[in-house]
């Protein structure tokens, strides 16, 4: 409001007990002096002096003293006082049009006889712009470090939390964390280690600016990484849950994993694949986009088989450390860490391969219950299914590998899991359902 208008009529003024009224029925916000809302989520509530025997009618102006909005009429007064008129944002008379553009605003109101009186409050920013928060991470490599938190950029969010899911469409929300002030990293929420989630999740950062508004970003894979040191031979879960993974190993025939991700997709189930970079050479970029794509989808987890598929019992540490290092192109394909979860080619490992693989955060050693030994002949596919089905029960992990036979055997072998009672996931939802045995 321009200083020094001879129109202004200084007015002595206070919140009334209509404010509380207003308040106690509809979200509102009592702006101060160019405070930034979104007027349409908390309308603004503006505190008015009332004159004896005059109306008055609150304006909306714009700094170049263009009247926005005009506020229904305030009758005649019988008693000096104050009322109070809410606003959503709107423009033209009655202020419940089309919501005004962010900006400053000034509030003011006039007489019925012109003279200008100020208000409270005497401005306010429109901002119904939501927040764009950015999630940054990494391309995935190995080692995976322990961290609890993504890079973040806040996109003019000064609050943000993560809400992490099961990836896909209709992924099951595991954990919502508490809003914290936005920073460079986004905090995974305590209850995700609590409830012992590891391995792939999807997250996505929710952001809100001081007026209110919220945003959400692009969700991201991310691999949970559990606590603790060294590592666990796991080769099976101890569940009560009927659940079961199924893992396929060494990835040479890529024909044969689109088949089975179709599959899986088909059958609305999650495999596995463990595989070895050495083979990338085989995978097109049709290949790659579909395991990509099936991975985001909650279609298919990963884990490494290490590059080479040439340790054994006798591997030293640092051979294997450079093994599972360079499997590392695998971990950027599918776009997350294949950390905690390892699976020795052979299922062969001693003390050197065994350290390697709990110093880079494999702190799983992934081993099987129910061997197909589909490689060995190889069997044809009915023979497939009996092993895998007639071998499967609750928590078990099932293991073949990207072999033709296992292929064309693949959707009996889900189906067959279905009519047993039995549900194909992937490792981080049958770890969360039990301890390892």
């Amino acid at each position: 409001m321009p200083r020094g208008n001879p129109h202004i009529v200084p007015q002595p003024m206070k919140i009334s007990l209509a404010l509380t009224t207003v308040c106690a029925l509809v979200a509102c916000t009592v702006a101060t002096a160019q405070s930034a809302v979104n007027a349409a989520v908390s309308p603004i509530t503006i505190t008015v002096p009332t004159s004896l025997l005059q109306a008055t009618t609150v304006r909306v102006t714009r700094a170049d003293g263009t009247v926005d909005a005009t506020l229904p009429p305030i009758p005649v007064a019988t008693t000096p006082g104050t009322v109070t008129v809410v606003w959503n944002g709107g423009r033209g008379t009655g202020g419940t049009g089309q919501l005004l553009p962010d900006g400053d605003y000034r509030l003011d109101a006039t007489l019925t006889d012109g003279t200008v009186v100020a208000v409270t409050p005497p401005s306010v920013t429109l901002d119904a712009t939501n927040p764009a928060p950015v999630l940054t991470p990494a391309v995935p490599t190995v080692p995976n470090p322990q961290a609890l938190g993504i890079p973040l950029r806040p996109g003019g969010a000064s609050q943000v939390r993560a809400i992490v899911k099961r990836p896909g469409a209709e992924g099951v929300t595991l954990a919502t964390g508490a809003w914290k002030t936005a920073g460079d990293v986004l905090q995974l929420p305590p209850a995700l280690r609590a409830n012992r989630i590891v391995g792939l999740v999807s997250v996505t950062a929710e952001g809100r600016d001081e007026a209110g508004n919220i945003g959400l970003s692009a969700p991201v894979l991310w691999s949970v990484q559990p606590p603790g040191l060294g590592t666990v031979i796991v080769r099976r879960i101890q569940t009560q849950k009927p659940l079961v993974a199924v893992t396929v190993d060494d990835g040479y025939g890529p024909s044969e994993a689109m088949r089975m991700i179709a599959s899986a997709r088909a059958a609305k189930v999650t495999i596995t694949f463990c595989f070895n970079a050495i083979n990338q050479s085989r995978w097109s970029q049709s290949f790659r986009d579909t395991l990509r794509t099936a991975v985001t989808d909650g279609v298919l987890e990963v884990c490494s088989h290490g590059y080479s598929h040439t340790t054994g019992v006798s591997t030293t540490e640092a051979f294997g450390k450079s093994d599972l290092r360079r499997n590392a192109p695998w971990d950027a394909l599918a776009g997350y860490s294949t950390a905690p979860f390892y699976r020795p080619p052979f299922g062969a490992y001693g003390p050197g391969l065994r350290a390697a693989a709990g110093a880079l955060g494999y702190r799983y050693v992934l081993m099987w219950d129910v061997d197909t030994n589909d490689w060995r002949g190889p069997p044809p596919a009915s023979v497939i299914t009996q092993r895998a089905v007639g071998g499967a029960r609750r928590g078990s992990i099932i293991l073949m590998h990207t072999k033709p036979n296992t292929a064309a055997a693949f959707p009996g072998i889900l189906q067959g899991l279905k009519a047993k009672g039995l549900r194909p996931v992937g490792l981080s939802e049958l770890f969360a359902a039990g301890r390892p045995g």
